[in-house]
């Protein structure tokens, strides 16, 4: 006779999905970086000289020349266990919290590989440069704020609210094109990307920001917050994106926080100039899209109000 208590219940087997979603999630933002051979970009305290194709392999991106392509890896391990417990959901209760984890174990895993690596390379402990401390620490910093916002994307786009999960996607839409962009450069290399990338990376997030906004809806009233925040984050995200890269990449500066600073400061407003046309794209695309699903909703409200009409004329 079998034990019952043996046959795991629907709950624990929901649990199990949901950590294996966040494993996956969190796998698949690395992924890209892993494919394209994971070598530690070279680094400028690095303890003993060592040539590029030496470098050690590692999980995660770490240099301050590859700031945001860390930032977008991890972040998007949580947005897409998120979307995925969303859809999951759909047809049955799924648990966040056992995807959450799910997305900690792999971040904690490469954030410890990584690191340790770092240190180890950069004679941390054995009385290696003083300024690598501080490089390492700040690299570390910036990690766990990564880990910490891929958390939020994955609470936020997990939401059954369609507003919540819309801004979730489309906040996360600029470091999605950097993370595509990872791909083609995983497989053409750093010295000869695809002459399209470029144009692909401003354009995909315009696409997807119009999308979410169109899944969002203007009704009611109050969502268009979610509108205003989404298209601001459009335009001020590549623009920040640029000025920190700017100002981690002065290597001329010898890790001087101030004037790295001062640097990304003065680099800000003029990449803002240049990054105006993608909000305007995605704002065309969310304001014809909502009023063609606004007529197609009233199209489809109207026969079903002639067919109920008509049916209640047949009774009578």
């Amino acid at each position: 006779m079998t034990d019952a208590s043996a046959v795991p219940t629907p709950p624990s087997r929901d649990r199990r999905t949901s950590l294996l979603i966040g494993v996956g999630g969190g796998i698949l933002g690395l992924l890209p970086w892993v494919v394209g051979g994971g070598i530690l970009p070279l680094q400028n305290l690095w303890a003993s000289p060592t040539m590029p194709d030496d470098m050690p392999f590692v999980l995660l991106p770490l240099s301050q020349y590859s700031a945001t392509l860390l930032f977008s890896l991890v972040l998007l391990g949580g947005v897409f266990a998120g979307v995925t417990v969303r859809v999951v959901a759909r047809r049955r209760e799924l648990p966040v919290r056992p995807a959450s984890l799910g997305v900690a174990i792999v971040h904690l895993i490469a954030v410890v590989q990584g690191f340790a690596v770092l240190a180890i390379g950069h004679g941390l402990g054995i009385g290696g440069d003083s300024r690598a401390v501080l490089y390492v620490a700040g690299m570390l910093g910036g990690t766990i704020v990564a880990a910490a916002l891929a958390q939020l994307g994955l609470w936020m786009t997990s939401r059954s609210s369609v507003a919540v999960a819309a801004l979730g996607v489309a906040l996360a839409a600029v470091p999605f094109a950097s993370w595509v962009a990872r791909w083609f450069i995983a497989f053409t290399g750093e010295v000869f990307p695809p002459p399209f990338l470029p144009t692909l990376v401003n354009v995909l997030p315009a696409l997807i920001v119009g999308a979410a906004l169109v899944w969002c809806g203007a009704r009611p009233a109050r969502r268009i917050i979610v509108w205003i925040v989404s298209l601001l984050a459009l335009w001020v995200m590549p623009a920040l994106f640029t000025a920190i890269q700017a100002g981690l990449g002065m290597r001329v500066l010898q890790g001087d926080l101030v004037e790295m600073a001062k640097v990304s400061a003065q680099v800000f407003p003029m990449a803002l100039v240049e990054v105006w046309m993608p909000p305007l794209i995605a704002l065309a695309i969310a304001v014809i899209g909502t009023l063609v699903r606004m007529l197609a909703q009233r199209d489809r409200d109207g026969r079903g109000h002639v067919a109920a009409q008509q049916c209640e004329a047949g009774v009578a």
